[in-house]
């Protein structure tokens, strides 16, 4: 029963057997109520009638006019039959007892008594029955039932709308940006499935808005120590006595800083871009191993200039997709083998297929990754060394897992603090368009 529709139904067969209940115990009590007082005033009529009889010397007659009333017709009848009367009656009627016959029928009960050598006959007006009695009291019974059903309908339609209600409320706060709101969801049916689902969109909405501020605030942090690099630097440039060498010196930390400023609004706005994309524009196949090759040519300044040495192992491996956006992927993760080594490290890049796959391991010997800090590393704007946060953006593996994503794809990372750290890449050879 965990559909709304059978709720509904069961709620509308659940009022009609209810009043239909109710009504069929009203109609039966009516109905021996009226019987009752039918048979009860024909009693008192033939009961007069005997004591008129008994201790006055008026004629029938006479008596009949006394005891007369306008819903009964009494009349004096010469004989009783058998077809009227059963044996015991007659015999009754005989001993001068009162007999009544047809209770409980449409016309109604029939009272005899004898008078004299002839009989009265008390029956109901011949414009008259019991249904007709019982449909003239009836109204109020209609009433009451009418007033059951609609308490009913109260009841029942309240406990159905109640939780959409309450939805309509939660939606309302929700809307005027209040996301701590949560339904109760333990109903079972589809309104307890839209609840739960509107718990889970309530608890999205909350941890993008809170995403959403602290990007906000990330953004707003990067930007500003660059810019007041700038600013602090380009005031002092405007001192004519400002010495040549030094005027260089901070003339290479503007650029340097709005250069990392111009990535920095770059990586942003391919992230974000990344983000809203749903799939890879343009794939081609490509070789992997000389892709990673040529990443590694592009970045030989600066593993040479720390003089790291470069073991590389590499299997002919064609892939499906974006051959730009996956160039993104190793150059971030080999730059930042190369920043966090040490002067002379070594740096290992493996790559092979395993299975329909290809595993590219980028493995440095630089100073590691806290263990606090592994679930972190592709969060936006986190950095792991934060005295290194003027050389990088923080946005750079962000990139590359979203990357790795549109390849259909995974990244791992393992590490061990001062030991250095192993990024494991899992691209499939045939990837979704």
């Amino acid at each position: 029963m965990n559909r709304i529709a059978v709720k509904l139904a069961l709620f509308f067969f659940a009022i009609i057997v209810v009043s239909t209940f109710i009504s069929f115990l009203a109609v039966t009590f009516l109905s021996r109520q009226v019987a009752d007082e039918v048979a009860g005033d024909q009693l008192e009529i033939a009961e007069s009638i005997q004591a008129l009889r008994n201790r006055t010397d008026l004629p029938l007659q006479e008596i009949l006019e006394i005891v007369s009333s306008r819903n009964y017709q009494v009349q004096e009848v010469a004989s009783i039959s058998l077809d009227q009367v059963g044996e015991a009656e007659r015999l009754m009627l005989e001993g001068d007892e009162i007999v009544s016959v047809g209770y409980g029928t449409l016309e109604g009960t029939t009272t005899i008594v004898r008078f004299g050598e002839s009989f009265v006959m008390i029956r109901l007006d011949a414009q008259r029955n019991i249904l007709q009695i019982w449909i003239s009291r009836l109204w109020n019974t209609i009433a009451l039932f009418v007033l059951i059903s609609a308490a009913l309908i109260i009841v029942l339609t309240n406990k159905l709308v109640h939780p959409i209600l309450a939805l309509t409320e939660a939606t309302q706060r929700v809307a005027r940006g209040d996301f701590e709101v949560q339904i109760d969801g333990e109903r079972h049916d589809e309104i307890g499935r839209l609840t739960r689902n509107f718990n889970r969109m309530v608890q999205e909405l909350k941890t993008i808005e809170y995403l959403r501020r602290d990007f906000i605030s990330n953004v707003s942090h990067e930007l500003k120590t660059p810019l007041a690099s700038i600013r602090g630097y380009a005031t002092l440039l405007r001192d004519d006595g400002l010495d040549p060498v030094d005027r260089q010196d901070y003339a290479a930390v503007i650029v340097q800083e709005a250069t990392r400023l111009a990535n920095m609004s770059s990586t942003m706005l391919m992230l974000s871009k990344l983000e809203r994309q749903s799939g890879q524009e343009s794939p081609s196949r490509f070789r992997l191993d000389e892709q990673i090759r040529m990443a590694i040519v592009i970045l030989e300044p600066q593993w040479s200039a720390k003089r790291i040495e470069l073991a590389i192992e590499l299997e002919a491996v064609e892939v499906l997709g974006s051959e730009d956006l996956l160039q993104q992927v190793w150059m971030n993760i080999l730059a930042n083998a190369i920043k966090f080594s040490h002067e002379a490290g070594q740096i290992e890049v493996g790559l092979k297929r395993v299975g329909r796959d290809a595993r590219v391991t980028i493995t440095d010997r630089g100073i590691g990754i806290a263990a606090d800090d592994l679930d972190r590393v592709f969060e936006k704007f986190f950095q792991v060394d934060r005295t290194r946060s003027g050389e990088g953006s923080g946005l750079g593996l962000s990139l590359v897992r979203r990357i790795v994503t549109l390849f259909d794809g995974s990244i791992d990372v393992e590490s061990i603090p001062g030991a250095g750290t192993t990024f494991t890449v899992t691209i499939p050879e045939q990837t979704n368009e």
